[in-house]
């Protein structure tokens, strides 16, 4: 047979217009996609918000009516929200300013620090190039935040507007979740019904203890740090506290990410001296924060695996960010509840197999 060569193959106008539909609808759905997750990210805010202060809301309700208990929360929460950042704004402030410009010595005094711990290694050039790789990378990433943190105005509305929709879904939720709940459980079989009621209410109270523990715990670690590192005489000791206190609302994980930062400022402005010293106070406060004080704080209220806390925060640091790895812990507390409440006796009775915690 003869080889008649390559064929051509022929594409026509349909073909072109029905691929570029296609990508078309997908790239549509996924700006919908993560439109929507970032609306869920402020529903999901807002309810965290909004179960914190039920149980504030529900003593009061006890001498009033609920809509004036709510306000009264929302109001009491929102004057100590504004205390506390009248207080601290200004400072953190003037110390992201300054940090943000002296970054260019900061970054030679770390490439200096790099170079000079390398010395022992054979290949100098090696060592210099790997002290100005960090340096550098260091420096780009400080320079990254300081942009952010310094962008104005835009910045300010954007914080300022999603402040106040969070603050608008909290109410909401409190308002509006009870005759929520009360709908759904109508919709379902008695059984299933008094299943759903249970973890609604595990879910209520997991949450508050999770929102008040992180609140507490920040405070306590964040202060601590801070509190160190100012007896030091490091520079940044009010932002580096803040930078603590806010990256230990990441259980496990939060001080992987802040520990380093941490770390880099204190060594590019006060030397190995001092990072080492730090290092070790920042390794002795984790140590006593996961194996005394979140024990005390969180009690067994709030009930995650290392393995389900270590996979949410991953899953959701790579969905929606930082502020999907905050919002990671408690989403899967969530989902944790409704498996163990809903879905295993839903799977038990469906398999006649009985229920080991008691329920029938």
């Amino acid at each position: 047979m003869i080889d008649p060569g390559p064929r051509s193959i022929a594409i026509d106008v349909r073909t072109w217009f029905t691929a570029a539909a296609v990508f078309a609808g997908a790239y549509v759905l996924w700006l919908v996609l993560a439109g929507t997750l970032s609306a869920f990210v402020l529903l999901f805010t807002g309810i965290l918000i909004a179960v914190a202060l039920r149980p504030i809301a529900d003593r009061l309700s006890a001498r009033m009516p609920f809509g004036i208990a709510v306000g009264l929360a929302f109001g009491g929460a929102i004057l100590i929200t504004a205390l506390i950042a009248y207080i601290l704004i200004a400072p953190l402030g003037v110390e992201i300013q300054r940090l943000v410009q002296a970054i260019p010595g900061y970054v030679n005094s770390l490439k200096d620090q790099l170079v000079a711990a390398e010395r022992f290694l054979k290949d100098y050039e090696l060592s210099k190039q790997f002290a100005g790789a960090v340096a550098n990378g260091a420096g780009g990433a400080f320079s990254s935040l300081g942009a952010h943190l310094l962008a104005g105005p835009a910045l300010i509305a954007a914080v300022f507007g999603n402040a106040i929709i969070i603050l608008l879904l909290a109410v909401g939720w409190m308002l509006s979740s009870d005759e929520l709940e009360r709908f759904t459980l109508s919709l379902l079989p008695q059984t299933a019904g008094r299943d759903w009621k249970e973890a609604f209410d595990t879910i209520g109270v997991r949450l508050s203890a999770y929102v008040k523990g992180i609140v507490i715990n920040g405070a306590i670690v964040g202060v601590t740090m801070g509190g160190a590192v100012a007896i030091l005489g490091v520079p940044y000791a009010l932002l580096l506290g803040f930078v603590v206190a806010v990256f230990q609302a990441i259980p496990m994980v939060g001080a992987v990410i802040s520990g380093p930062v941490i770390l880099l400022v204190v060594l590019a402005t006060s030397g190995w001296v001092k990072m080492l010293i730090v290092l070790a106070i920042f390794t002795v406060v984790q140590i006593v924060d996961q194996n005394v004080l979140s024990p005390i704080i969180f009690g067994q209220r709030v009930q995650l695996s290392f393995l389900l806390i270590i996979f949410s925060t991953v899953v959701g640091g790579m969905l929606l960010g930082i502020p999907g790895a905050f919002l990671a812990v408690p989403a899967a507390a969530v989902l944790q509840v409704i498996v163990v409440h809903i879905v295993a006796p839903a799977v038990r009775r469906a398999n006649h197999v009985g229920d080991p915690e008691g329920r029938k």
